[in-house]
């Protein structure tokens, strides 16, 4: 009797540890994925406003206007959005 309870804790420890591990490993997998795509985010901001600015200075005032627009929408959808889930997680106790 005593080994099945050896056995039995053995096994819930190896158990336990493996998925801390797994979780750790999921976590830097998240953060690497989260700076990938903020700075792909950020490539895309910096060239839709470099192009809606030549396009309005050209001549094409619609297409430059709409790039120019978007590209601060998205400017403000992909640097805001970290910062406010940031600030969020802070005011209800989730985040350091």
């Amino acid at each position: 009797m005593r080994n099945l309870i050896f056995l039995g804790l053995c096994l819930a420890f190896i158990t336990l540890a493996a998925d801390a591990a797994q979780a750790r490993d999921l976590v830097q997998a998240a953060q690497s994925a989260q700076t990938l795509f903020n700075r792909i985010g950020i490539a895309a901001i910096s060239i839709g406003i470099t192009i809606g600015g030549i396009l309005y200075a050209l001549g094409a005032a619609q297409a430059g206007r709409m790039l120019l627009i978007s590209g601060f929408i998205g400017a403000c959808a992909v640097l805001g959005a970290p910062a406010l889930i940031s600030l969020v997680s802070r005011i209800f106790g989730g985040g350091a």
